[in-house]
């Protein structure tokens, strides 16, 4: 049986995707049509931006920069030094090659985190180093002693860290910054910071070795428009803007951006909206916690990531899938790993019924081979 178990979870561990979202990869998988799931992988806000009615003129005319567009960021953001970008994943890949185009760096990344910033840096051939992520201590005094040691590198975080959540301060960042070597560049991803007040975008003054990302998709829930913005010192952006060419950010994404960004009473009430659905999540996902005996989540609004065995993991993954729940699995090391769960709307009543039924019946399963062997009656 075991012998069994094993085959399953080595499988299931080699098929992990990349990246949250992949619905049709998971209906591919797991035989549950597209519309049928309940979308927990990703950190996502699930009551997205209204879409406001777009003009033809959007769809026909060539996307150069709508002043609005532009007028409207700088507001939003408190930052007029800018350049949009077809989502915050295009500016973690391009910008390895703007910060060191010689491609012979070192750069300081966490151990735990997005791991796109890691891929985009190795492939530019830089050499990495990794920092302890997932706790603020930890990650606060590895950073010190590394930069104590070799102030001559790059330094990527991720703030608050996906998936830890950790949080690290501004005026920690800008200690960091003013340790760099003249050359070395901190680049914060602010990807999910829309929901908190610790944005460095806040301060009137930025250290100009700092580059800030920001992506627009996970606060207003509109990942499929492809938008995020990248803040940093004249001679960055420039380079960035002369690498990336015309026409990054389509017409209809600038229309709904600038309407979504112009619209303060939205952003009030989503702020309060994702700290209910944050709690909500919790209490859904509390019998779960009890039953394996599972640590408190780290928990950064629109996301929440449970520690565990990694075979735990993989084999709740999988029954929460088979039971058409999609969650995500993020491998820590150590035999450790997170289960990263989203947020629903607090609206949805199906949902809500749906993944209370699910966590019923992964509590009536009290091993990793039970959850393994739990197949759905579909009589």
């Amino acid at each position: 049986m075991r012998s069994s178990a094993d085959k399953r979870l080595c499988e299931l561990f080699q098929n992990l995707p990349d990246h949250g979202g992949d619905i049709e990869g998971a209906s591919a998988r797991y035989g549950i049509p597209v519309a049928d799931w309940i979308d927990l992988s990703t950190g996502m806000n699930p009551q997205s931006y209204p879409i406001p009615a777009i003009p033809i003129q959007a769809f026909r005319d060539l996307p150069y920069w709508r002043s609005e567009f532009l007028q409207a960021a700088e507001t939003y953001y408190s930052k007029s030094i800018f350049v949009p970008v077809s989502g915050s994943q295009q500016a973690i890949q391009a910008l390895p090659n703007i910060l060191s185009p010689a491609g012979d760096c070192d750069v300081l990344l966490p151990a735990v985190g997005y791991q796109e910033h890691a891929r985009q840096w190795d492939h530019a051939g830089a050499k990495l180093e990794y920092y302890a992520s997932l706790s603020e201590h930890d990650m606060c005094k590895d950073i010190d002693a590394r930069l104590t040691t070799n102030s001559a590198q790059h330094l990527v975080v991720i703030r608050p860290n996906n998936p830890s959540a950790v949080e690290i301060t501004n005026h920690q960042l800008c200690g960091w910054a003013n340790r760099l070597s003249k050359g070395s560049y901190l680049v914060v991803d602010e990807a999910f910071t829309d929901v908190g007040d610790q944005s460095l975008l806040t301060m009137d003054v930025v250290p100009s070795n700092i580059v800030v990302l920001r992506s627009f998709g996970k606060f207003f829930g509109l990942a499929g428009i492809r938008l995020g913005f990248v803040f940093a010192d004249e001679s960055i952006a420039e380079k960035l803007t002369d690498i990336l060419g015309m026409w990054q950010v389509n017409g209809p994404a600038q229309v709904i951006a600038t309407v979504a960004m112009n619209d303060i009473d939205w952003q009030r009430t989503a702020r309060q909206q994702i700290a209910i659905s944050s709690a909500l999540m919790e209490h859904l996902l509390d019998p779960l916690k009890r039953h394996f005996k599972l640590k408190e989540p780290v928990s950064a609004s629109l996301f929440s990531s449970y520690a565990m065995d990694i075979d735990l993991a993989l084999a709740l993954n999988d029954t929460l899938s088979k039971l058409g729940v999609l969650t995500r699995v993020i491998i820590l090391g150590n035999n450790e790993a997170f289960l990263r769960f989203g947020c629903i709307s607090p609206d949805n009543s199906d949902e809500i019924g749906r993944i209370t039924e699910a966590v019923k019946i992964v509590c009536t399963l009290n091993s990793v081979v039970a959850l393994l062997d739990y197949h759905v009656d579909v009589s």
